[in-house]
């Protein structure tokens, strides 16, 4: 199999297609098929079942007041994971908002009432976001992006979006919403499944992909910054493929885990070249779920099988059949 190189993306959903090299027009979960855990990490591959992860896009879409479960709430009721998300404020307007968390505690009853009165966004939180800040956002804290607002979504893949101000799915989705007044978090908690880190370089830096848990996203937030990818001597590859520059135009690149070593840099000209970019990743990833042995209540070692009506000796109980 062909190794595979960094992978340019205009974001990373499952129906995302490479836009670089021998695999452009592939989409990202045919190669998730192809190159399982090379792609996402082994870990990564065997926990998630090959599915991926963790969706990265970028968006300027305001919306309405929405609300994720968490695992323990939607893989039994709706067979997929829950979502916690992280955004990063790429550019704001002024007079722009977005609203995380209830300002005080609410009632189930109340929360209903003001659906049918199209008021619920005045008892949310209202921030004046600004550049550069990040904001992460639990399973069951309703929010809402404002417009103005350009920003990086780093979130669970999930189809679990609840639009509360809708009836029909706020009563759905009563039973997970955090209902208690909830102060906006800037930081994500150390039990976080990804970490989205803000990065600013001055000189090239090697890193090391399969050092970490998973594969990692590059997200380019000015100037340029470029990758290059060393084979196994610690030599750089050169090809269209191993060299990519991130920019205005193709800002996201996704890392594969397999990938040993690569390096970092700032590809604009000048004495004092800078670059800064999101480095995306998973961590925290659990253990997948040993297959438990079934026990054989019907063989011992005193050397009968215990399917029948002959007793013998051993001490254990037989089962008969009549």
């Amino acid at each position: 199999m062909k190794k595979i190189y960094p992978l340019l993306l205009d974001s990373i959903k499952p129906e995302s297609t490479a836009l670089n090299g021998f695999l452009k027009d592939n989409s990202l979960e045919d190669l998730i098929d192809t190159y399982m855990g090379n792609l996402l990490g082994d870990k990564a591959f065997s926990f998630f079942q090959g599915n991926l992860p963790i969706t990265v896009k970028i968006s300027d879409e305001s919306g309405h007041i929405t609300v994720s479960p968490d695992d323990r709430t939607a893989l039994p009721r709706y067979g997929c994971w829950g979502k916690e998300r992280m955004l990063y404020i790429l550019s704001a307007k002024e007079d722009s908002s977005i609203w995380i968390g209830f300002k005080k505690d609410i009632t189930a009853t109340d929360i209903y009432e003001r659906s049918q009165g199209g008021n619920i966004l005045e008892t949310l939180n209202e921030i004046g976001p600004e550049e550069g800040e990040t904001f992460y956002i639990r399973p069951g804290v309703p929010f809402r992006i404002g417009e103005g607002v350009r920003y990086v979504e780093v979130a669970q893949n999930s189809p679990c979006d609840f639009n509360i101000e809708e009836t029909d799915q706020l009563v759905e989705a009563l039973d997970f919403i955090n209902l208690s007044a909830t102060n906006p978090e800037y930081v994500a908690p150390e039990e976080c499944l990804f970490r989205m880190e803000r990065v600013a370089i001055t000189k090239p830096q090697t890193i090391a992909p399969d050092q970490t848990e998973s594969f990692m996203a590059i997200l380019n937030l000015d100037n340029q910054t470029s990758l290059k990818v060393k084979d196994f001597r610690g030599y750089t590859e050169i090809s269209d493929e191993t060299c990519i520059t991130l920019d205005g135009k193709f800002p996201l690149a996704l890392v594969p885990h397999d990938i040993q070593e690569m390096t970092i840099a700032p590809s604009q000209e000048g004495d004092n070249p800078t670059s800064s970019f999101l480095r995306i990743y998973l961590c925290n990833i659990p253990e997948p779920p040993k297959e438990e042995e079934e026990e054989d209540d019907d063989e011992c070692d005193c050397g009968h099988h215990h399917h029948h009506d002959d007793d013998c000796d051993c001490g254990h109980h037989h089962h008969h059949n009549g």
